[in-house]
């Protein structure tokens, strides 16, 4: 409260009386409404026009070593294909970086084949899937960044198949996710045309750099602050024009005649590689219906990629509707498990799946959080 209290804007725009809003009650944005029309029939103005000029005099007036050719360039980007994988005989559709969507295909090839004959979250599973989560989390923290190729070493079946022997042997990376915090939206959506969009964005966490540009209702994300690495010659170290990691990922599922059958995505900082990869398990190896997938029982291994976190102990949270004797045998095998209440792992998973049998689609909503299915 006292950062937003800082901020001009942010102050007008969500502390009405200077106090906190009341649950439910209403905050009408007129300036972010008004930017918001303007961009709708002017996108590139984010980045050229009226908006930008804006934009830049607030940052340079805040001491933000920002120039209009700079902020200019954010909006020349290439758009890049997805990142691809199989799994369970279905292609896996991920982000491409500055996503770690490369994480979730290589957790899944590290678990493909394997979980649809394990029990539907018991131990091993658990073990198999926390493990995978470690290795993707230790390549990630340790070798990847947006502007490197490093991260499509750990797709090769060589890298692959070095990765699962090292599961079988015990050998897991420790150090390296943390749970979710409350700046992230994500959505999904199907027409009946079969267009599908999984779509999720992010302040980096609550209310971002809590900086809004003034007159216009926008507060500015705070990626690079939570994204980057102080770590001189790290790939995802601060560099000019470098884009951060960051935590952000969607994905969608086709079949062999690339038709659609599932699509979705959750907010929730590291765990969201882990928990779009367990859903995808929970889909794809055993069956369950989207609303079942989404409430299934989660975990998370702890430490992940955010700098304030890494070197932290190791944790696997686990909710505790998994089982006191899944729980037990999880230490048994060398886990710090760390139990969190029946639904509090973190999270608000969407998912849509398209039923070719009845043509029907159906949705679920993460009961964790107040998202919804609905059809419209």
């Amino acid at each position: 409260m006292m950062a937003l209290r800082a901020d001009a804007g942010a102050a007008r725009a969500l502390l009405p009386g200077n106090r906190l809003p009341e649950v439910g009650q209403r905050l009408p944005q007129p300036d972010l409404a008004r930017t918001i029309r303007a961009l709708a029939a002017d996108p590139a103005g984010f980045y050229t026009g009226a908006f930008a000029e804006r934009a830049v005099a607030a940052l340079k007036d805040a001491g933000a070593p920002f120039s209009g050719e700079e902020w200019a360039l954010c909006g020349d980007v290439t758009p890049q294909p997805a990142v691809t994988g199989s799994y369970a005989g279905r292609t896996v559709h991920q982000t491409p970086p500055p996503s770690p969507g490369w994480m979730v295909i290589q957790q899944a090839a590290l678990c493909d084949g394997r979980l649809a004959d394990l029990e539907w979250l018991g131990a091993e599973a658990v073990h198999l899937l926390a493990s995978a989560a470690r290795l993707a989390f230790a390549e990630r923290v340790e070798r990847c960044g947006s502007d490197s190729e490093t991260w499509r070493e750990s797709l090769t079946p060589e890298a692959v198949e070095v990765a699962r022997k090292r599961i079988s042997l015990g050998d897991i990376p420790r150090g390296y996710a943390r749970a979710a915090d409350g700046d992230t939206t994500s959505m999904v959506a199907v027409d009946a045309e079969g267009r599908a969009v999984s779509l999720i964005h992010s302040l980096a966490f609550t209310f971002g750099s809590k900086t809004t540009l003034p007159g216009t209702g926008v507060l500015l994300n705070n990626r690079l602050g939570r994204g980057a690495y102080l770590i001189p010659g790290h790939p995802n170290g601060v560099k000019p024009r470098r884009r951060p990691l960051h935590t952000l990922n969607a994905w969608l599922v086709t079949n062999a005649a690339g038709e659609l059958e599932h699509i979705g995505n959750t907010p929730g900082g590291d765990g969201q590689v882990q928990w779009n990869t367990q859903m995808l398990s929970h889909l794809l190896d055993h069956g369950l219906d989207p609303q079942a997938a989404v409430d299934a029982p989660r975990f998370t291994v702890h430490p992940g990629s955010d700098a304030d976190v890494l070197g932290r102990p190791d944790e696997l949270r686990c909710e505790t509707r998994l089982g006191g004797s899944v729980l037990d045998a999880l230490r048994a095998r060398g886990h710090a498990v760390r139990e969190s209440g029946a639904w509090d792992a973190g999270g608000s998973g969407m998912v849509i799946s398209a039923d070719a049998g009845s043509g029907c689609l159906l949705g679920g909503a993460d009961s964790r959080q107040d998202g919804v299915a609905l059809g419209v």
